[in-house]
C-alpha cells in the first residue's frame, strides 16, 4: 500500500458525525469535566452489535490532510480513545490537533503523554499492533510541540527514537515520501540530535540520555570522557531546579558512579563512587516513593552500589 492511499484510508476513517461531535465535545478532558462519557450521540438503549462493531474498527488515529494545516509538513491528527462501555478495544475520535495557537506546544505534550502512556501498558504481543500505533499518533503530536518549542517534546522524541518504539513506522511527510533522493535517517541519529537540541536547552533527562548514547557511540562517535561531561552537567542541571526531576538527577548520579567505579572517562575513585551511589540511592528512592516504580532496578543498583564500594575500600570480601 502505498504511502498516500494509506492517508487518504486513515483520513476517510473519521466520518461526519465524528468530526461534528469533536467539534461540539472538544478535548477528552472538556468532555469529561461537563459529565460527557463518549462524543456519540447514539442512546445506549440502541447501542447494538453493529455500534459495537464500529467502534472496535476505529483506528487508534488518523491523518487529516484537509483545512488550513494542508500545506504544512505536520498534518492535522484525530485523537481516539478507548469507550468504556464498549466491549472488547472500541475507540472513539474525540479531539483533533491543532485546533488553535497552542503556544508553548503543551496541548499537543498533553496529548502525546496520553498516547505514550496508554502504548506503555500494552505489553503483549497481541497488543502490539496498538502499541505501535499509540506510539505512531505520539511522534506526530511530540512534532508538533517541539516545532512549538516544547523542549520536553525533544526528550520524548529520543526515547521513541532511540528504542524504535514505532518498529520503522515514522512519519514520512508528504515532500519525504514524494523526493526521489531522501534518504531515511536511522534511528539513533534522530534521536542523538533530539537528545542533544534538549540538552543544550537544559534539559536534565535529555543530558544523561544524551550521555548514555555518547558512551556507547550511538549515532554519533563513542567518547567516554564526553559522555561524563553530560552526566554531570545532568546532575548539575537538575540538583540545582526549583522543580527538580529526582530521577533524573539520581540517573546522572549513578551514571556518574558506575564512571568513577570503573575508571570510564575519568580516574578510577572508589570514595567518589560510594558518594555519587548514596546520591543516586536518595534521588532515585525519593523517585520511587512518589510514584516512578520503573526505576526500581536502578535504586537498587545505587543501594549495592553504596556496599560494594564501601567492601572496596575497606578490603573487606
Amino acid at each position: 500500500m502505498t504511502s498516500a492511499v494509506a492517508v487518504q484510508r486513515r483520513a476517510s476513517g473519521v466520518s461526519l458525525a465524528q468530526r461534528a461531535a469533536a467539534a461540539v465535545f472538544g478535548a477528552p478532558s472538556v468532555r469529561r469535566s461537563n459529565g460527557g462519557a463518549d462524543a456519540s450521540f447514539v442512546p445506549h438503549v440502541m447501542r447494538g452489535a453493529a455500534w459495537h462493531r464500529r467502534r472496535e474498527r476505529t483506528a487508534v488515529f488518523a491523518v487529516d490532510r484537509k483545512g488550513a494545516e494542508a500545506s504544512e509538513r505536520l498534518p492535522r491528527i484525530w485523537v481516539s480513545e478507548v469507550v468504556p462501555d464498549c466491549v472488547g478495544d472500541g475507540r472513539a475520535f474525540v479531539a483533533s490537533y491543532p485546533s488553535g495557537p497552542d503556544r508553548g506546544g503543551w496541548r499537543a505534550w498533553e496529548l502525546a503523554e496520553i498516547y505514550f502512556g496508554e502504548a506503555l501498558g500494552l505489553t503483549g504481543e497481541d497488543q502490539r499492533r496498538r502499541r505501535i500505533d499509540c506510539y505512531r499518533a505520539a511522534e506526530i503530536l511530540l512534532l508538533h510541540a517541539a516545532q512549538r518549542g516544547c523542549v520536553a517534546a525533544h526528550c520524548r522524541l529520543g526515547i521513541i527514537y532511540e528504542g524504535d518504539l514505532c518498529e520503522g513506522e515514522y512519519w514520512c511527510g508528504l515532500l519525504e515520501s514524494r523526493a526521489l533522493h531522501s534518504a531515511d535517517m536511522p534511528c539513533d541519529q534522530r534521536a542523538y540530535l533530539h537528545f542533544s537540541y534538549g540538552a543544550l536547552h537544559g534539559h536534565g533527562e535529555c543530558c544523561w540520555r544524551l550521555g548514555d548514547m555518547v558512551a556507547a557511540g550511538r549515532g554519533c562517535e563513542a567518547s567516554a570522557e564526553h559522555a561524563c561531561m553530560w552526566y554531570r552537567r545532568a546532575f548539575d542541571v537538575e540538583s540545582g531546579a526549583i522543580d527538580e526531576d529526582r530521577a533524573s538527577t539520581g540517573n546522572a548520579a549513578l551514571r556518574l558512579a558506575r564512571a568513577f567505579e570503573c575508571g570510564r572517562g575519568c580516574a578510577q575513585d572508589f570514595r567518589r563512587a560510594r558518594t555519587w551511589y548514596r546520591l543516586a540511592a536518595i534521588s532515585l528512592g525519593a523517585a520511587f516513593d512518589a510514584g516512578q516504580w520503573h526505576f526500581k532496578r536502578e535504586r537498587l543498583e545505587a543501594r549495592r552500589g553504596v556496599a560494594r564500594m564501601a567492601q572496596e575500600i575497606a578490603g573487606c570480601y
